[in-house]
């Protein structure tokens, strides 16, 4: 049966109900036909933007909030939001159906040139999982195995040891100084970057951080020696316990795939140059959700990405708030402990804890048994 979206009154929005983002498109402009049919199935032809728009999708509701931006026609964007009531969990498949609905309700409204084919193609470029291509799910004979998701960053490359080409141009203890600095605030501006519901690549936030970086600790390189070191991060190499780790598991019968918050050409050229993309038949970045760690729709996105259940899945990483948030997110855990640190304190333990990945595939069998 078709789901056919019903534009509701304002009056009628449910009442203790929270919103929960599904997808934004900031700029309209690009979409001309999109912005008359919303402004006219809305009414939102008056000199103030209003209430946000209702529909009704087969008894649930979305909220379309209209964005106005100084100089543009109004609207100049718009975010879709489930309407969930209270603490409920937001149901992720009919959500997505839903939404897949309200896209084909908006490439009919527009008319023109928009089509069928051009609402495959908005669904690709949205990332939704009706139309996202699925990777390679275990064989057969895995069944029995849940899916290692692996962080790159820090489980399985050091990105600390830039400091190393750091150190070419600067006294070694700046080197070191500035090489933590750098990751701390790379993780830090992906954290503010999503808290906003911005996004940019991981290599413009990266340089970004290191810009920051080189600032804080009073440092300056000749822009061939930061070319270098940018490069560097491309070419980072596997903690010595990697390769054997990975070995094991590979023995073992688990499935792996790679999840990072790394962009695409950056995942690529680092597998590439570390000699680990054997191990990862399925490499999956964030840019897919244009959301970073450890946001929820990271972790659904690699479990949807591979077809296999949320629950059927342990993200493996060396990082706690990559661990909790996955977690939360509905994964199985294991936290790589090579420092010997403590743990989170807002999230539940780790399922599984080890100091260096050669323990992993003896401590999930232990589990198992």
């Amino acid at each position: 049966m078709t789901r056919v979206p019903i534009i509701m009154a304002a009056a009628e929005r449910p009442i203790g109900h929270r919103s929960v983002p599904l997808l934004v498109e900031p700029s309209l402009g690009h979409y001309p036909e999109f912005r008359s049919f919303l402004a006219t199935a809305f009414g939102l032809d008056a000199p103030e933007p209003g209430e946000p728009g209702l529909l009704n999708v087969e008894g649930r509701t979305y909220e379309l909030v209209f964005v106005a931006r100084s100089g543009q026609r109004f609207p100049a964007g718009v975010e879709i939001n489930a309407l969930v009531a209270g603490l409920a969990p937001l149901d992720e498949s009919a959500a997505d159906a839903d939404l897949w609905a309200i896209l084909q309700w908006l490439v009919e409204g527009a008319g023109g040139e928009w089509s069928a084919d051009a609402l495959v193609t908005t669904g690709e470029i949205y990332r939704i999982p009706a139309v996202r291509p699925r990777q390679p799910g275990p064989p057969a004979g895995d069944a029995r195995r849940e899916t290692l998701v692996f962080d790159l960053y820090g489980t399985l490359v050091d990105p600390l040891s830039v400091s190393d080409e750091l150190a070419r141009t600067l006294p070694r203890g700046d080197a070191q100084r500035v090489a933590v600095e750098w990751r701390r605030k790379q993780i830090e501006y992906s954290f503010r970057l999503t808290v906003m519901g911005r996004y940019e690549h991981f290599a413009w936030i990266t340089e970004r951080a290191l810009e920051f970086a080189l600032a804080e600790c009073g440092c300056t390189l000749p822009p061939g020696a930061r070319s270098a070191v940018m490069a560097h991060y491309s070419a980072l190499q596997p903690f010595a316990d990697v390769v054997p780790g990975l070995e094991m598991l590979s023995e073992a019968g688990y499935p792996t795939v790679l999840l990072s918050n790394g962009d695409p050409a950056m995942l690529r050229e680092c597998l590439e140059n570390s000699g680990l993309q054997r191990y990862f038949p399925s490499v999956i970045s964030v840019d897919a959700v244009r959301a970073f760690k450890p946001h929820p729709a990271v972790y659904r996105c690699a479990a949807d990405t591979i077809d296999r259940p949320i629950g059927e899945t342990r993200i493996v990483s060396c990082n706690p708030f990559d661990v909790v948030g996955a977690a939360t997110a509905g994964m199985r855990t294991a936290w790589i402990n090579r420092a010997g640190g403590p743990f989170d304190t807002i999230g539940d333990p780790p399922g599984v804890t080890v100091g260096s990945l050669t323990e992993l595939a003896s401590a999930l069998s232990m589990i198992e048994m």
